[in-house]
């Protein structure tokens, strides 16, 4: 069950709307799938995976990867794109996807959605 979100959404109503989502879905031997943000929805995923004794499968970004030149001609863009490949790997290993999403719609967790969903996977729950 992979959690993303927008680290814009991160109040303790929003953890009850991933929480209950969650819940809704979860049955015993799923793992939980996240990016390892420190703020809204991936802290969700954290809390949720303790309590609930799982180990959370975290794809953090590869900073490894970093395009040195493009770091150098444009940090946003080369940050961006080593989160954008954590993300594809998010969507790759769930099954279901819940997403805490902004009102905007932009950023990483539509690129996750965009994903899980051109991998023909269905099943993602939008709070």
């Amino acid at each position: 069950i992979g959690i993303v979100g927008s680290r814009r959404r991160g109040t303790p109503e929003d953890f009850y709307l991933v929480r209950s989502a969650f819940e809704r879905v979860y049955e015993p031997g799923d793992r939980i799938v996240s990016g390892g943000c420190k703020k809204g929805a991936d802290v969700f995923a954290e809390m949720i995976a303790e309590d609930y004794g799982i180990e959370p499968i975290l794809h953090l970004p590869d900073k490894a990867k970093l395009d040195q030149k493009l770091l150098r001609l444009n940090p946003r863009v080369a940050y961006a794109k080593i989160f954008y490949a954590r993300d594809e790997l998010v969507a790759r290993d769930s099954d279901c996807l819940i997403a805490c999403v902004a009102e905007d719609r932009k950023g990483g967790t539509e690129h996750t959605l965009r994903h899980f969903r051109q991998l023909g996977k269905k099943w993602a729950v939008l709070v």
